[in-house]
């Protein structure tokens, strides 16, 4: 029996700047039958807020910034995993790139040092703030590191460098074509799945995961019941169990399968 789903936004539920009717109506119906729909982004809480609740009510959990903030159906934050201020100061100081740009997600903003960073391909809701890397105290409240680049092979390449610099203490991965993430070592959407699933007493095999990039496969590979897109990456797809070309369609397996 699935008692839970957790499901990422971008390229899965959140498709050219909207959710689908055919999502919406599935995603309520499956909640008519008591099965807690959550969201698990790379997004920040109050852009994934806005996204979700101008078309549904969800009673899930809200795992923002690929795990580093987690909030109930109450909007409390209930769990936070942030990169600590010394970690951040050394990342700053070991970038080096003339084809990327940093950006923080900080305080539930996105912060970028230039108003012409790459981060606006990804996405057009930040503040530009080019002093922000030289301040004494971040308040250790630094969610992620990201870097930003259309060019893939940089990105492969700091994807390396960072890794080999930093990666006892600190995950870095792709969460896009075009970003790199930089996160707390088990901070992840895997990470904050299994941490809800503790609060709210549901077993790994009662969940079911969806999602699209590779930030998701953490999420995908290893459980029971786990959907890819058919539009992802073919490392993401292997991960899953089955694959979807949209979430009512991988509603629909469920509801299928049990």
């Amino acid at each position: 029996m699935i008692k839970q789903i957790f499901c990422d936004l971008d390229g899965t539920l959140y498709n050219d700047d909207k959710i689908s009717t055919e999502d919406i109506e599935a995603i309520k119906k499956i909640e008519e039958k008591g099965v807690i729909f959550n969201v698990a982004t790379g997004r920040m809480f109050s852009q994934a807020k806005k996204i979700v609740k101008e078309d549904l009510e969800i009673d899930g959990y809200f795992i923002c910034e690929n795990g580093a903030f987690v909030y109930n159906n109450k909007e409390e934050l209930v769990f936070k995993g942030t990169i600590d201020d010394m970690l951040v100061k050394k990342v700053i100081n070991r970038f080096e790139s003339k084809e990327a740009d940093m950006y923080f997600k900080y305080k539930g903003k996105a912060i970028v040092l230039d108003e012409d960073s790459d981060f606006k391909f990804f996405s057009t809701n930040f503040i530009v703030d080019p002093d922000f890397i030289n301040r004494n105290s971040y308040e250790n409240m630094v969610g992620n590191i990201g870097i930003a680049s259309k060019n893939p092979e940089e990105l492969a390449r700091l994807e390396l460098y960072l890794t080999s610099e930093f990666g006892e203490v600190l995950d870095i991965y792709l969460s896009s074509d075009i970003t790199l993430n930089i996160v707390p070592k088990k901070v992840s959407k895997r990470a904050a799945i299994e941490y809800v699933c503790r609060l709210s007493n549901t077993d790994m095999d009662e969940v079911m995961t969806i999602g699209d990039s590779p930030n998701d496969i953490c999420m995908l590979d290893g459980f029971k019941n786990s959907v890819a897109m058919s539009s992802s990456r073919e490392d993401v797809k292997s991960c899953a169990k089955y694959t979807a070309d949209s979430v009512a369609e991988a509603i629909d397996i469920i509801i299928k399968e049990y």
